[in-house]
């Protein structure tokens, strides 16, 4: 759940998703540019419909790309749909950015293009993989659906490119019940973004979303999780693998939903900050917790805050702790007739067995901060 979700933003998305506004599609597309300093945006269903579009624009048929071996299983989904080998390199599981021995590897080894996901708002090293990729004359693909605003060297994450993605679907920094976006951060993938717009399939109505979202807004206080994580269908907390699709554009509703949330979303990171720095003084006290650091010119957007402990396998969801990814992609079941080489994945692996995420978004009460502080000092 995240913090930029209020009552007043559903109320005002019910005419967009009633009457199918393309306005509001149309100015999300320049707020976006100029918060990220694009040149071009195209608006998705998903953050994984962009993601696809931005493999298709990047590799060639039949194609390798090279992928975070901890990351969200989306990511897998969206290679598998472009019809893609994967070859995967490893994460350090104390800044959960690219170990960067691990990316020469597997760039030497041999792809078109590669991916690098920024994880709860902890900045990866883009700069450091594009030096790497351009010796290569590979691709990058900034996945900043996690970016939640943080930044790195001073730029905004989602704005380093070429190609960029976004997502405002549940859990993002700013949500709109569904939708993604790619970005063309310089001029030259400008044909892209366009081309990429074209072959958009027609919007779904936002109706169900509206729905969906209210729900999300109504039991996202960490207070009330045990009532949703109580409910087996709705999986709170666990990983589930959905196949990406032909991508289609995004419904006016979260057009609207995603606009009222780019306008809150310094406030939103402010308090996420605020929120994680009072849990991190917590974590710092322990012997059994072990905090993220985030890389060296770097400020994390804190999606959520992500600590290690002995065992990620044993704690059930509560006061809003939830698992990170159990797997890596590398165990991904519908990934493995995609995935080429036998590059060592050990960080990726200490993070399935080991991390945990605790929520930092602007419903957290301050009761719900002693709660965490509580658990935390538990551990």
């Amino acid at each position: 759940m995240s913090s930029t979700i209020t009552a007043g933003s559903l109320v005002r998305a019910i005419g967009p998703a009633l009457l199918g506004g393309a306005g509001a599609r149309d100015i999300l597309r320049g707020d976006l540019q100029r918060a990220f300093g694009a040149n071009n945006v195209a608006l998705t269903d998903s953050g994984t419909s962009a993601l696809v579009l931005a493999l298709r624009a990047t590799t060639r048929p039949n194609g390798v790309v090279a992928l975070p071996a901890y990351a969200c299983v989306d990511i897998g989904a969206a290679a598998i749909f472009a019809q893609l080998r994967v070859r995967l390199y490893d994460i350090d599981p104390v800044t959960l950015s690219p170990d960067l021995a691990s990316v020469s590897r597997v760039l030497g080894a041999g792809v078109d293009a590669i991916v690098v996901a920024h994880l709860y708002g902890y900045p990866a090293n883009v700069p450091g993989v594009a030096a790497l990729a351009a010796a290569h004359g590979v691709k990058v693909i900034e996945d900043a659906a996690q970016g939640a605003w943080g930044k790195l060297l001073e730029t905004r994450l989602g704005a380093f490119g070429p190609l960029s993605v976004l997502s405002f679907g549940r859990g993002k920094g700013m949500t709109g019940g569904g939708g993604g976006a790619l970005l063309g951060i310089d001029a030259e993938e400008s044909e892209i973004i366009e081309q990429s717009i074209a072959s958009l399939r027609a919007p779904k109505s936002g109706v169900r979303t509206l729905a969906v979202t209210e729900a999300q807004y109504l039991l996202g206080r960490p207070s009330l999780y045990s009532i949703p994580s109580a409910i087996p269908g709705l999986h709170l907390g666990e990983t589930i693998y959905h196949a990406a699709h032909d991508p289609r554009a995004i419904s006016a509703a979260s057009a609207s939903l995603v606009r009222d949330a780019l306008a809150r979303a310094d406030a939103d990171l402010a308090v996420r900050r605020a929120h994680a720095e009072e849990l991190e003084r917590v974590v710092a006290r322990t012997t059994e917790l072990s905090a993220i650091r985030a890389i060296p010119g770097s400020k994390a957007g804190f999606l959520r805050l992500p600590v290690r402990i002995a065992d990620a396998r044993a704690e059930r969801p509560a006061l809003g702790v939830v698992r990170g990814y159990p797997k890596t992609l590398a165990e991904l079941t519908e990934l493995q007739g995609s995935l080429l080489g036998d590059e060592q994945l050990s960080g990726s692996r200490e993070l399935a067995r080991s991390l945990v995420t605790l929520p930092t978004h602007a419903l957290v009460s301050e009761r719900d901060l002693s709660a965490l502080s509580v658990w935390i000092s538990g551990r």
